[in-house]
């Protein structure tokens, strides 16, 4: 039996107030025992996060002080989904504030080969992949694919795939940028001021007094593009024009989060020409880019030249109640990197073969591959996903069950190799 299985997709109605835009979603659930799953999950990542007994103490006392959170409108979305779920308000905003600090992850951008262009015409473009691994299977039930609309029987503005009851961005798409967000194992603690700065503001979004950095890529990926305000008064003259708005867009995004508050966490953003890693920290980043292959695992680059400081964050997690599995995935993060450099470096010499092309390329078909690696598809993937920047879409994507996340092929059955039958998905 293949452990792979479709994400159950819905459409969000942004015109609706928030308190009813997820209540048609919850009654498909039920089954899911969803209160019993998000309290449990709340109780492990205090635990997780605060050790066996300040993590009790806290639960005890968190629905004192675990109210709400930033923005008034995804904590009206919230207060809606506590009702329909019947999930407490302080397990939710939990939820949303200290999720977003566990996450493992794969992510990348590849350029990869329009097989549908004329042999003579082929043309290429970028492709976001990521999977979500992380030891909390009781959320296995609960992920959710999103399609957000402004109007009712509107067009689909963004995608996201996400866990229901989840209303920051962990993984999504629109026209012309697509985002993945994953956890980075430490921050700038070189001096007492930056250790105090960081904790600090790790509180004041627990209190609901900043936005969590999850919430502040909801805002890149629905709040209006130039692109949108653009088009509402005429479309662009060319595609150039296009290009233009979506890069000076992504440089705005750069410098915002450049300076911005944050917890430590890696980014990954792709345009249509161009894949971004950020490496975020409070009040600062470092970026890298490419226009034709970079990932992100849960290092930071310099780590690559001297894994030291890697392995003591992967003991340091390892040596508590690792509930999350990120120990082993930071443990392991160098060597997943490398396996996936390896498996581009080889697809791309054969398709420089098969397609007599210079540029370093891959397919659609080889990107399944490899998140359908051993090194990539581990026991801790939730959900996998490939991104399409350019039209704003899924193209495809894949939800694992808990017991056997790695070692089945026959999720590919369905792909024939013929990429105009695979993109209609």
């Amino acid at each position: 039996m293949s452990n792979a299985a479709e994400i159950p997709r819905f459409v969000v109605d942004l015109s609706q107030p928030p308190e009813e835009r997820y209540a048609h979603i919850v009654p498909h659930f039920r089954g899911s025992d969803i209160s019993c799953n998000i309290n449990s999950v709340f109780n492990d990542l205090l635990k997780e996060l605060l050790g066996q007994s300040f993590g009790k103490f806290m639960a005890s006392v968190s629905p004192r002080i675990l109210r709400r959170v930033y923005m008034p409108e995804e904590n009206a979305e919230l207060v809606g989904i506590s009702k329909a779920m019947d999930v407490p308000m302080h397990a939710l905003v939990a939820f949303n504030v200290l999720l977003d600090i566990l996450l493992g992850c794969t992510s990348g951008g590849v350029r990869a080969l329009n097989l549908a262009d004329a042999p003579d015409q082929q043309s290429s473009r970028m492709l976001h992949f990521r999977t979500l691994d992380w030891g909390m299977d009781l959320l296995r039930q609960i992920i959710v694919e999103l399609d957000f609309v402004r109007k009712p029987g509107g067009p689909v503005i963004a995608t996201t795939v996400t866990y229901l009851g989840y209303v920051g961005v962990l993984t999504g798409v629109r026209k012309g940028l697509s985002m993945g967000l994953n956890f980075r194992p430490y921050h700038c603690r070189d001096t007492l001021k930056q250790r105090l700065s960081f904790r600090i503001h790790q509180v004041k979004v627990i209190l609901g007094q900043r936005r969590s950095i999850s919430s502040v890529l909801r805002g890149f990926l629905l709040d209006p593009t130039p692109e949108e305000d653009s088009s509402s008064h005429q479309e662009p003259d060319t595609d150039a024009t296009v290009s233009e708005i979506q890069d000076s867009h992504m440089q705005g995004i750069l410098k915002t989060l450049s300076t911005s508050r944050s917890t430590a966490a890696y980014l990954v953003f792709c345009t249509p020409e161009r894949v971004y890693v950020v490496e975020k920290d409070d009040r600062k980043s470092f970026v890298r880019d490419s226009d034709t292959f970079l990932t992100a695992f849960n290092h930071d680059c310099q780590d690559e030249n001297d894994p030291t400081k890697l392995q003591q964050a992967a003991a340091d997690l390892a040596s508590g109640n690792d509930g999350t599995g990120m120990a082993v995935l930071v443990d392991f993060s160098l060597e997943r990197k490398d396996r996936l450099d390896s498996l581009w470096k080889k697809r791309v010499k054969k398709c420089q073969r098969q397609f007599s092309h210079q540029d370093p390329i891959v397919t659609f078909r080889d990107i399944l591959r490899f998140l359908q690696d051993d090194h990539i598809l581990v026991d801790e993937t939730h959900y996998a996903v490939i991104m399409d920047p350019g039209n704003g879409t899924m193209l495809w994507r894949r939800q694992y069950k808990a017991e056997e996340s790695t070692g089945d092929s026959s999720q590919d059955e369905n792909f024939d190799g013929e990429e105009s039958v695979i993109l209609t998905d």
